[in-house]
């Protein structure tokens, strides 16, 4: 494995929201192609218990508490990175997703989370990265797109709406960095199976319609690893976006996981679904 882990050897990596899930995944895998990696969540013993874990398995990693709603903390989040020497890859990966149902009803104060965090993070690591990058003539920023990223998805407008304006922003980021050396991608991961997907919070009443989910993700929903390898060819050539929604690769997914039994009920994805309290 010699070479391969060499591939990124020397280069320092951030990515956020990267405890758990697919944002470990990723910088599992950046660690392992021979990255420093920088880890950041709201909580400080998922971050310590997280960076054990990439030390167990020979990978250089630090981290620290990063609420990327807060300009302060996404600055000092940059600070660690540059305390390794360096700044090249920055990953804005953390996520939140918002109540299922209609956007009348919507609690104004989970519409404001789920922008606080998918844009307004988005925007602060993006703005304290890019100055980095531009200075030193070089550097990879990539942005988590999702679903709803090409158009409406009823009853989930705050997290749709946000994917839209990430993939807007990552295109226009894209277009004022050209000929910088600096390269911006949008990567689109697809269903992947995380306890963001499997924790959903309903309005009364709509709780009914998500009992297909569990369905859905057995047919295309990918296992973390799996989905956070386009990452590597992201940041190692000049491909500037990643999507694996074609019809083909559905399909082929689909196949696939009815084939190693994803559907059988005792190996479906846990699905717990908390109804809001009527007003």
């Amino acid at each position: 494995m010699g070479s391969q882990r060499d591939v990124l050897r020397g280069r320092v990596a951030v990515v956020t929201g990267s405890t758990r899930g697919l944002g470990f995944a990723m910088a599992r895998l950046l660690g392992h192609q021979g990255a420093t990696v920088v880890l950041a969540s709201r909580s400080e013993v998922d971050v310590a218990a997280a960076v054990e874990r990439l030390h167990t398995e020979g990978i250089a990693a630090s981290g620290r508490h990063c609420d990327t709603g807060e300009l302060a903390d996404v600055e000092a989040l940059r600070d660690e990175a540059l305390g390794h020497g360096t700044l090249d890859i920055w990953v804005n990966n953390a996520g939140a997703s918002g109540v299922y149902g209609p956007t009348a009803s919507t609690p104004v104060d989970d519409f404001t989370r789920v922008v606080r965090t998918n844009i307004l993070g988005t925007f602060h690591g993006s703005r304290v990265a890019l100055p980095v990058f531009l200075g030193q003539g070089r550097g990879d920023l990539v942005n988590i797109y999702g679903h709803g990223d090409q158009g409406p998805v009823a009853l989930q407008n705050a997290y749709a709406s946000s994917k839209r304006w990430v993939r807007q922003f990552t295109e226009t980021l894209r277009l004022e960095t050209k000929g910088t050396g600096v390269r911006v991608h949008g990567m689109n991961p697809g269903l992947v199976m995380t306890d963001m997907l499997g924790h959903v919070t309903s309005q009364p009443g709509y709780e009914h319609r998500l009992g297909g989910l569990q369905v859905v993700v057995g047919l295309w929903g990918q296992n973390p690893d799996d989905a956070a390898r386009p990452l590597l060819d992201l940041v190692t050539s000049d491909a500037a976006e990643f999507r694996d929604l074609t019809k083909t690769t559905m399909v082929t997914r689909g196949v696939r996981n009815v084939l190693a039994g994803r559907l059988r009920r005792a190996n479906r994805m846990p699905l717990d679904v908390t109804v809001l309290d009527k007003d």
